[in-house]
């Protein structure tokens, strides 16, 4: 399984834990690839979205190659299946191929592992990252962040005080 983190850093690793990130040299193909894996609701989006996401500047044709272009290559890099379609509208990822940390960590909070999701925030997601000239990529990419660093912030205070009434202060005093 390839491990694209988001959180805190932009890595992207094989299933043999080699360094990608060289191949993620393209700002749209980052933007892509992070959009399929974190996007809400998960799963096959609308290609008509991303192309206005991401090429908003290009007439529909243009856009639409591009996106098949893009996506062709994230395909070379992490194998055909990772990226998935349904007819010629949907595209998405294919998260038993693709584990992202910021999926994974709505993923456990949902699932109530509080501290296992905490480990995975490291940071904002994809700091420092900008797509020039995508401004609702950029809003997207803005209303994620604030929603994963709330998340995180009120994850970690609830769970700081559940162990402090737990009679785990030194834990308690770690996630506050």
């Amino acid at each position: 399984m390839f491990s694209f983190r988001t959180l805190g850093a932009l890595e992207l690793r094989s299933p043999a834990g080699d360094d990608l990130g060289a191949v993620l040299g393209g700002q749209k193909l980052v933007a892509l690839l992070a959009y399929l894996a974190i996007a809400r609701p998960r799963g096959l989006h609308r290609r008509d979205t991303l192309v206005g996401l991401l090429w908003p500047e290009l007439d529909q044709e243009r856009a639409r190659a591009a996106l098949r272009h893009t996506a062709y290559r994230l395909r070379r890099v992490l194998g055909s299946g990772a990226i998935v379609s349904r007819g010629d509208e949907d595209i998405g990822i294919d998260a038993k191929i693709v584990r992202c940390d910021a999926a994974e960590f709505d993923a456990l909070l949902e699932a109530g592992s509080v501290a296992e999701a905490l480990a995975l925030y490291r940071g904002d997601l994809l700091p420092g990252f900008f797509l020039s000239g995508a401004p609702d990529f950029e809003r997207w990419l803005d209303d994620e962040r604030v929603r994963l660093r709330g998340r995180a912030s009120s994850s970690a205070s609830t769970y700081a005080a559940d162990r402090a009434r737990a009679g785990h202060p030194e834990e308690a005093a770690q996630w506050a």
